[in-house]
């Protein structure tokens, strides 16, 4: 019997799963093209060749704090092996170790705990130095004034207070602002709730993978750079990833300039060709959520190729290692339904999702009028921040906004860890297995044409 192995748990043990397959499968495992890891010098090479920035050393002179912000375990950055040479610029610069701290950019996650910490920064700089996890629903937080765009500028006051700000953050896709990383490790990494609900309820999507945007008009990634620059990230480092979660890449300085080379760079890497006759003829999709396989609200990640085969029967490898993690929107109850409608406008307005969508018949006017009315009511609770965190917004529970847009999906899920509500809640025409076993009892006997993704949130369809 043949079998397939594939990566699982990041975070979790970074082990390897290892599926028996039936002899009667035709395995087509469509990976992306992927990078080799870099090397201790290439790192340290990068970090010394700035991009539209000058140098650290020379941002770094006569500061005497540094603030060195990170992504949480959400996100697959290996910010272990970047930070000990970060740390020999700073100290090379004149910053007093005694000035440097970590914050954990958690958005509204849950915060990390210390054996978690020092995963993420290795265990000789978590006991170092000072580590704060964010909270956004904390009272400490700074106002720094508003966008253009109405967002409100709302920020951890470590970063208001530090006199130098570095964010280490991992380019991958991301369905709102086309790539993670860079001015998002601020927002929504390092915000309070309010700049939160108003960048994923009024700010116009840009497509997954797309480095630029659709229209001329601003959208979220425009809306996170310019949040970022005013929060104050002075030097950005943007890392990207290959497959097995080694850095492949690593693009530092300007929080905008170095954010765009990452992308383009991680375009390369996660690029999947999918062959066009394997769309219609595939019977099984199976798709690997690593790296990103710990937290269940993340499940959506991994599920943008089944729009591309739509005669296959979808199943997702997720271990949920974290089990029912915490994620912060449930429990504000954020703008669903509003969030919803206006993110379909802004699909509309901008041309379509990333498949190509038709023209729309949504004036960017109707949409701006849209924006204002739903922003002043968010805003009429908020005035003072204080009771905003107390009440939360004037809007419902985000459950219908999660059935309307998954519900149609039949998604079998494999997991041992998966909660059983969520899977009701978000894929009420979905299975929940156990093990692989219980899989393939479902499916029974027969040939079966499967097509397998590996590590699907970073690939992207050539």
């Amino acid at each position: 019997m043949p079998s397939l192995i594939l990566n699982v748990k990041a975070w979790h043990g970074d082990g390897e799963l290892e599926l028996q397959l039936p002899d009667t499968w035709q395995l087509n495992v469509l990976a992306p093209d992927d990078a080799e890891g870099l090397a201790p010098s290439a790192v340290e090479a990068a970090l010394e060749r700035p991009i539209g920035s000058p140098s650290l050393e020379e941002l770094a002179r006569d500061k005497a704090s540094a603030l060195i912000v990170v992504d949480d375990l959400g996100r697959p950055t290996r910010a272990d092996r970047v930070i000990p040479t970060l740390l020999a610029m700073l100290t090379r610069a004149g910053v007093d170790p005694d000035g440097i701290s970590f914050l954990v950019a958690t958005g509204s996650h849950r915060p990390l705990r210390e054996e978690e910490i020092r995963q993420k920064l290795g265990s000789d700089v978590a006991t170092r130095f000072p580590v704060a996890n964010h909270d956004a629903f904390a009272h400490d937080l700074r106002h720094l004034g508003t966008l253009p765009s109405g967002l409100p500028v709302i920020v951890n006051r470590r970063i208001a207070e530090a006199d130098l700000v570095v964010g280490i953050s991992c380019v991958i896709p991301h369905s709102h602002t086309g790539f993670s990383g860079g001015g998002k490790l601020i927002l929504p990494g390092a915000s309070g709730l309010l700049s939160i609900a108003n960048l994923h309820s009024f700010e116009r999507k840009r497509p997954r993978g797309a480095v630029d945007r659709a229209t001329a008009l601003p959208d979220a990634r425009d809306a996170v750079g310019e949040y970022a620059l005013r929060a104050g990230l002075d030097f950005s480092i943007n890392v990207v990833v290959n497959s097995r979660r080694e850095i492949t890449g690593l693009f530092c300085g300007n929080p905008l300039d170095a954010h765009r080379e990452a992308a383009l760079f991680a375009r390369k890497v996660y690029r999947t060709p999918i062959p066009r006759e394997l769309r219609s003829s595939t019977d099984i999709l199976l798709l690997s959520a690593y790296p990103m396989d710990a937290d269940p609200v993340q499940v959506s990640k991994p599920l943008w190729p089944i729009s591309l085969f739509p005669a296959a029967q979808p199943i997702l490898i997720d271990p949920a290692c974290d089990g029912a993690a915490y994620h912060g929107w449930n429990e504000f109850k954020r703008a669903s339904l509003v969030n919803l409608v206006l993110s379909g406008l802004g699909r509309l307005t901008s041309g379509g999702d990333e498949a190509g969508g038709k023209a729309s018949f949504w004036s960017p006017k109707l949409r701006a009028a849209a924006n204002r009315r739903f922003r002043a009511e968010l805003d009429r609770r908020s005035t003072d921040y204080g009771r905003f965190l107390e009440e939360g917004p004037p809007f419902t529970d985000n459950t219908p906004a999660k059935r309307v847009s998954a519900n149609r999906i039949p998604l079998w899920i494999c997991s041992a860890a998966f909660p059983e509500y969520k899977r009701i809640q978000q894929f009420p025409k979905g299975r929940l297995f156990a093990d692989w076993q219980a899989v393939l009892q479902s499916l029974g006997q027969g040939p079966r044409r499967v097509t397998v993704f590996p590590c699907t949130p970073l690939q992207l369809p050539d």
